[in-house]
C-alpha cells in the first residue's frame, strides 16, 4: 500500500445522460480524519457507495485498503464500518436484539465497547427501532459501526437531520473511540466536521475542485481587506489566487488562496494599488468553500 487507505483514479459514474461523477481523484491517509464536503446533490453518497461497492463506477480504478472495491468481501468489510443517513434498519427490533444480531456477524464486536456507547448515548435498549426519533436511529447506527472496532469508518451524511445537542453527542463519541481508527466523512455541515478533520476535499459537480491537509489549507487561505488611497480599478487579468474580488470606491476586498504572510502581501498592495492600509483575517472551512464553489462557478461561466 502507498500510505493510502483509500485511493481513486478518474472515476466516472453516470446515471443515464447525467453525470454524477466525472474524472474524479481521491486520497485518503492512512489514520487522517478525511471530510469529503461539498452541498447537496454533488456527488457525495455516490462516491460513498462506490466506494463501498454498493455502486460501480463506469470508468476508472477505486482501492480499499489495497483492495479493488469491486473485490472487497465479507471478510473485508470486518474490518469496515458503514454508516449512512439514508441506512435501513430492522424497525420490528428492539435495540437490545439489533445490537444481538449484529454480535453474530463480527467476530472482533466488543461487547463492552457496545454497552459504554449504548450507555454513554442513552440508547433505550428494550424500545423497538421504529419507535426511535431520528437522532436515536443515527446513534444506534454508529454503535453498530464502532462496536467492531474497524480500521476504516465510512459515514455518510451522518449529522444531516440532528440538531446541535445530538450532534455534539454523535461527535463526540466518534472521535473518544475511532483513535486508531481512519474516517471519511461526507458532510454538507462544515461548522460542525471543521474541529476535528484532518484532511478535506471540495467536490462540486461530480468534480474534487482540490482535496488538502486542513492545516495547510487554512494557513494559505486569508480574506483581504485593503484601504487604498484613490478610486482604483481591478487588475486585468486578475491575480491567479484572487477570488470574490470586490472594489468599491476606495475599499478593496479579496480572498487570496496563497498566502504567506503580511511580510510578502503588504508591500504588492502598496506598490500597485497604493494601499495605506491592510488587514488578514483567517477563514473557517465554510468560508472556503463558498469562495472556492463561486470562483469554480464565475469560471465555468466566462467560459461558456
Amino acid at each position: 500500500m502507498s500510505g493510502n487507505v483509500i485511493e481513486a483514479r478518474a472515476v466516472s459514474k453516470k446515471f443515464g445522460r447525467f453525470e454524477a461523477i466525472e474524472d474524479l481523484n481521491l486520497s485518503v491517509p492512512e489514520g487522517a480524519v478525511f471530510a469529503l464536503i461539498g452541498a447537496n446533490g454533488t456527488g457525495k453518497s455516490t462516491t460513498i457507495r462506490m466506494l463501498m461497492n454498493i455502486l460501480r463506477p463506469d470508468r476508472g480504478e477505486i482501492t480499499v485498503s489495497g483492495t479493488a472495491s469491486h473485490q472487497l468481501a465479507p471478510a473485508d468489510f470486518q474490518r469496515i464500518g458503514y454508516v449512512s443517513e439514508s441506512q435501513k434498519l430492522p424497525d420490528g427490533l428492539t435495540l437490545q436484539q439489533y445490537f444481538g444480531y449484529l454480535r453474530r456477524l463480527y467476530p472482533a464486536w466488543d461487547r463492552a465497547l457496545e454497552k459504554q456507547l449504548a450507555d454513554q448515548f442513552e440508547l433505550p435498549s428494550s424500545r423497538r427501532i421504529k419507535h426511535l426519533s431520528h437522532g436515536m436511529r443515527m446513534k444506534a447506527l454508529l454503535v453498530g459501526a464502532l462496536a467492531f472496532r474497524p480500521k476504516l469508518l465510512v459515514l455518510d451524511e451522518p449529522l444531516s437531520g440532528l440538531d446541535t445537542m445530538v450532534r455534539d453527542e454523535v461527535v463526540n463519541g466518534l472521535l473518544q473511540q475511532a483513535a486508531d481508527t481512519t474516517i471519511l466523512i461526507s458532510s454538507h455541515e462544515l461548522a460542525e466536521i471543521e474541529s476535528f478533520t484532518t484532511h478535506v476535499a471540495f467536490l462540486q459537480g461530480g468534480r474534487v475542485l482540490l482535496q488538502e491537509a486542513i492545516e495547510s489549507l487554512q494557513s494559505r487561505f486569508r480574506e483581504v481587506s485593503v484601504t487604498l488611497s484613490a478610486v482604483k480599478q481591478l487588475p486585468d487579468p486578475l491575480p491567479p489566487d484572487w477570488l470574490k474580488p470586490e472594489l468599491s470606491g476606495h475599499r478593496l476586498r479579496f480572498v487570496t488562496s496563497n498566502y504567506q504572510g503580511d511580510a510578502d502581501l503588504v508591500p504588492g498592495l502598496t506598490r500597485h494599488f497604493g494601499a495605506v492600509q491592510v488587514a488578514s483575517e483567517p477563514m473557517p472551512l465554510r468560508a472556503i468553500a463558498s469562495a472556492l464553489m463561486q470562483h469554480r462557478k464565475r469560471v465555468r461561466e466566462t467560459r461558456a
